[in-house]
């Protein structure tokens, strides 16, 4: 029987019966004999009660158990190691909500046990029976001061000083982020500590970044982080940008290949990694490798190819030089070092291509019918047609089948996956009935679906003018008292505040709205808006664009990878790409941030308070000054001091008497 999926074994805490949790411990047994094992535990409810199991059958079977109690799972990988362990257990189901728990192994050396190594203790298990009993022996120990002290001794340069926000997922990692970065000499402060188990995962942590990006514009901080609930996956915040996976990887790659100690020049990411990426890494010199999904089969990779860094898109990067498996607390020292020496925005130069997706809920037979020879013929024959990527798979944690479409423009991406979404819904869900089409209005969810998705909304206080021609995705979460007038899309996992006015012709996808914004025939993916905000008519936000709040972004102001800080104005005709803006700059009409030289792309900063006239080009890299002014018409190619004021055209020259000979 299949019991592990992507990572672990995992379910519904109910599935971990005594029974069930015996078999796993004589299974263990008899795979790898009477052994020592290290075992920690999330703040799940159910996680006491599991970890006790576990120690009473093991103890019962001869062997040695260290219960570790609460920690993260890459404290627990490091403790397997360090106290020279046969097996590690770790007693968490990740990012999922409080009622799911899970199991995961790790071998000696501090890593998943292996695909192959899944198999056979899945025999096992199946014919699992109680072995000779005979008496073992249970330590209970507090290992998170060891495993700061570790590695708190590698982190060079120093981060002293530094002022890190985390969001701690109300997780494992509330036992022990304050306590590392404190014996750092940082400064750091935890939102989401709750250890009672009851609310992990729930509207925070890495699933949820819009919560850390809120709780940043309250405090004065250089950089964030935000965990899931075992603290082996994390996303990074600066200056109101979200850098994910992808992001952390490619930074952490181009620094220590700049430092000489990326060797071999390789990483390896998943199927899920985005082109943008992988181009970025091969123009710098450094090769890239696909997996499946599953830091497991990362590491597996990183360990074929000798390759020292690695990851997914959501979190998941391992630094193979210090550790065998994810760690989000080692990752966010790493990118706190990064960033204090050479500044994150400095090195993530990449251009991703957008991305559609979406998850299709079936059963158990549609989870078979999934791996059919249709399907895949299907799946392959849109993938021959189509300049671009399309990833079609099974969720390892959840009766899902999950679809990405990548390409250069939206349009396209979204396109073919309506596509393949249309065929996989109904060959699984039901292969033998014809889909109406006509009644797929504007999108992936049928009638009902839209008509829950609806009502749920109005019941939130939520008014939709026109529903017939509106569509919101089932993801999308919306605050009370918002309007969403006729002619609208909300597509992906946006988050849209209370009292905000989407009026229409607006299509966002991935969007984060603050409370009383107006959005007026915004064309946005993968944006922030912050509070009491302006968008168009006609604006385009492109991917990290960060939008502070009280701004204006006007009629055919296009903003790409751009952080635009509190009460700047771009009221027309502009566009601002790789770039930060600081609080209450003015960006006059037809100003272009010129980001891009041929090769590479490079940042513009512009402090407070600047006022940049009309048809002005900044030419990356250059830096102006607080209170600077740029007159109209100036192409700026060097750094303008603050307070200042920056001509830089020709001069007028007028020939009087002349006139062009016929």
């Amino acid at each position: 029987m299949k019991y592990f999926g992507t990572d672990g074994i995992r379910g519904n805490e109910n599935m971990f019966t005594v029974d069930f949790l015996e078999r796993i411990a004589w299974a263990a047994v008899a795979r790898y004999g009477r052994i020592s094992v290290v075992m920690g535990r999330d703040t799940r409810r159910s996680g006491e009660r599991i970890a006790n199991t576990l120690a009473a059958a093991w103890t019962a079977c001869g062997c040695r158990v260290v219960d570790a109690g609460m920690i993260p799972t890459p404290t627990l990988a490091y403790l397997t190691r360090s106290y020279g362990a046969d097996l590690g257990v770790m007693i968490s189901a990740s990012h999922n909500p409080p009622e799911y728990n899970g199991i995961k192994l790790f071998s000696g050396d501090g890593a998943k046990i292996t695909t192959e190594e899944e198999a056979e203790f899945e025999r096992a298990l199946d014919v699992a029976a109680p072995p000779e009993r005979a008496r073992g022996e249970l330590l209970k120990v507090d290992g998170s001061g060891e495993y700061c002290a570790h590695f708190a001794a590698r982190v060079a340069p120093s981060i002293k000083g530094m002022r890190v926000l985390m969001d701690v997922a109300n997780g494992a990692v509330s036992a022990i982020a304050e306590k590392l970065y404190s014996f750092l000499g940082a400064v750091p402060e935890t939102i989401n500590g709750e250890t009672d188990g009851e609310r992990i995962n729930v509207d925070c942590g890495a699933t949820h970044p819009e919560v850390l990006l809120e709780a940043m514009k309250k405090g004065d901080y250089d950089i964030g982080f935000t965990f899931d609930g075992d603290g082996d996956r994390v996303m990074c915040v600066k200056n109101g940008k979200l850098y994910d996976g992808d992001a952390m990887l490619y930074a952490a790659a181009r620094y220590f290949a700049e430092k000489g100690v990326l060797s071999p020049p390789v990483a390896v990411g998943t199927v899920m990694t985005n082109m943008g990426t992988e181009i970025s890494l091969m123009r710098n010199g450094i090769a890239f490798r696909r997996t499946p999904v599953g830091d497991k089969y990362v590491s597996e990779a990183m360990a074929e190819e000798g390759a020292l860094i690695g990851g997914e898109a959501s979190g998941h990067l391992i630094f193979r030089a210090y550790q065998n498996t994810g760690d989000g607390l080692l990752t966010s020292l790493i990118m706190c070092v990064v960033e204090r020496e050479r500044g994150l925005e400095n090195l993530d130069d990449r251009v991703e291509y957008p991305t559609a997706s979406c998850n299709i809920d079936t059963d158990s037979e549609g989870m078979a019918r999934f791996a059919s020879e249709e399907v895949r013929n299907f799946i392959d024959g849109v993938r021959a047609e189509f300049a671009g990527r399309i990833v079609a798979r099974s969720s390892g944690t959840e009766p899902k089948i999950r679809l990405m479409a990548e390409a250069e423009r939206y349009e396209n991406a979204r396109e073919v996956l309506e596509k393949v979404r249309d065929f996989v819904d109904g060959y699984i869900n039901d292969k033998n009935k014809k889909k109406d089409t006509a009644k797929c209005n504007l999108g992936y969810l049928n009638d009902e679906k839209r008509e829950k998705v609806f009502a749920a909304l109005e019941a939130r206080g939520v008014r939709v003018s026109d529903p017939a021609t509106t569509y919101i995705d089932e993801e999308c979460v919306i605050g009370a008292g918002t309007v969403i007038y006729p002619m609208c899309a909300l597509q992906g996992k946006c988050v849209i505040g209370e009292n905000v006015k989407i009026y229409p012709f607006t299509d966002i996808t991935d969007t984060t709205v603050g409370d009383n914004s107006d959005l007026r025939s915004v064309y946005a993916i993968g944006a922030t808006i912050g509070a009491r905000t302006t968008v168009g008519p006609f604006a385009c936000l492109r991917k990290g664009a960060v939008i502070g709040d009280g701004c204006r972004v006007g009629d055919f102001v296009e903003v790409k990878n751009s952080v635009l800080a509190d009460g700047v104005k771009a009221a027309h005709l502009a566009y601002i790409g790789d770039a930060e803006v600081g609080e209450r700059t003015n960006v006059g009409c037809g100003t272009v941030f010129a980001n891009y030289n041929g090769s590479m792309k490079q940042t513009v900063r512009v402090g407070k308070e600047v006022f940049i006239g009309c048809n002005a080009n900044l030419i990356a890299p250059v830096e102006v000054g607080d209170g600077a002014y740029i007159a109209g018409g100036s192409t700026v190619t060097e750094n303008v001091p603050p307070e200042a004021l920056c001509i830089a055209r020709s001069r007028q020259t007028v020939k009087t008497g002349w006139k062009r000979n016929k």
